[in-house]
């Protein structure tokens, strides 16, 4: 597979206040590809001081991919749930000991979802290469644009993440090196060059983890993807312990979220693993 950089313009001096004084034509809908079960002490880092009455217990929460739509550069996915291997096999056809389980309902596949909108898909962003929200590429294009963070296919392993880039001849990789530096959040992209849709680093979940901010007329919408499982990590201020490649990392990124969020509240925010479409105002805990 060739290893591409993706372009982009890098707008010095920039500011989340300009981007959302110009908002732009894009919209944003969620589509459940299927559900997880997850334990909430590794939702919620039981050991926080703010999580001391977390409950051991199992949650079912579901995995989402969404559909990003501008209305002059065409149609986005960021991130790409699942395909429909996982209806008959919660393995998704995959073999070895650390292969995750999902659910998936016969018609809930992320194929399904873009055929049944009548989405004619430009490129494919992803969050990072967990199966939860790649293993969608497989009944996807291959001859678009896929784009990951830099430094997340060093850490591709076919016995972890699957076969799910099979089948694609380029991978592009987004360099936040280079990218500008928006206070409270860190390096942020914009992606489509025109303020519509961003990148942002957040790291913790996986070291090269990016979470995206749709810039829409009606209002502004951050997708955490997986560093806000769910709305109580923010209502506690308490990140995950379990599922997480740095607690620390996955910490210090929440709480610039959160300052984001406090911010500037007219921004909606949907966790990775929530209800779709289930945009919500942050509600400061001060």
């Amino acid at each position: 597979m060739r290893i591409k950089t993706y372009h982009y313009q890098k707008n010095k001096g920039i500011s989340w206040d300009e981007v959302f004084q110009n908002p732009r034509p894009v919209s944003v809908r969620s589509f459940q590809t299927g559900t997880v079960i997850i334990n909430r002490h590794g939702t919620l880092n039981p050991n926080h001081p703010l999580a001391k009455d977390v409950q051991d217990e199992e949650l079912e929460v579901p995995i989402l991919a969404h559909w990003v739509h501008h209305e002059d550069k065409g149609d986005f996915l960021l991130d790409a749930g699942l395909d429909a291997s996982y209806a008959g096999d919660p393995r998704g056809g995959l073999l070895g000991t650390d292969v995750d389980e999902f659910q998936q309902i016969k018609g809930e596949n992320i194929a399904q979802h873009l055929v049944q909108n009548d989405i004619n898909l430009k490129m494919v962003f992803l969050s990072h290469l967990h199966a939860d929200h790649a293993a969608g590429v497989r009944e996807l294009p291959k001859d678009i644009p896929y784009v990951i963070p830099k430094g997340e296919y060093g850490e591709y392993r076919l016995e972890v993440h699957g076969d799910f880039l099979e089948g694609l001849e380029e991978l592009y990789e987004i360099d936040f090196s280079k990218a500008n530096q928006m206070a409270p959040l860190g390096p942020s992209v914009d992606l489509l060059g025109d303020g519509s849709l961003w990148a942002i680093h957040t790291p913790g979940h996986t070291p090269w983890h990016v979470s995206f901010l749709v810039n829409g007329m009606d209002r502004p919408i951050l997708l955490t993807m997986d560093a806000v499982f769910i709305h109580e990590n923010l209502e506690r201020g308490v990140a995950p312990s379990e599922y997480t490649w740095d607690m620390e990392k996955a910490q210090d990124t929440l709480e610039k979220i959160i300052a984001f969020l406090e911010m500037f509240p007219q921004v909606r925010v949907g966790a990775g693993h929530e209800s779709g479409n289930s945009f919500k105002i942050y509600n400061s805990r001060i």
